[in-house]
């Protein structure tokens, strides 16, 4: 209760006398460039987008890898104790087409069940 008392005061008094005038610097006060706005120069900045930009796509590639391991592994996995294949695709679709196999799979021509 004291938390609202407190913030309605406090929002009365800020409009009384001021009329806004402390939004106004806060604009004028934040830099458009980016480069500014990080402390940098815009080489700097565009050099550290680059490096931001290069290191997205390596782990984006070591993700798809790793997500290729994962589903090849679990291929083999349901071979080796004849487990059910149990889909997502499979179960909205309901047409009984399997989903096509992964990358290193179909590599290595390894049946798919």
């Amino acid at each position: 209760m004291a938390f609202l008392m407190k913030s309605m005061l406090s929002n009365q008094v800020k409009n009384l006398g001021l009329g806004g005038g402390g939004e106004e610097s806060k604009e004028e006060s934040t830099p458009s460039d980016p480069a500014a706005a990080a402390g940098m120069t815009r080489e700097e900045y565009e050099e550290y987008q680059k490096q931001m930009v290069e290191e997205k796509m390596e782990r984006d590639a070591a993700f798809a890898q790793k997500k290729a391991e994962r589903a090849c592994l679990r291929v083999h996995l349901r071979e080796k104790y004849r487990l059910p294949k149990v889909s997502l695709t499979s179960a909205v679709c309901r047409d009984g087409a399997p989903p096509p196999p992964c990358a290193a799979c179909a590599r290595a021509s390894l049946p798919l069940l």
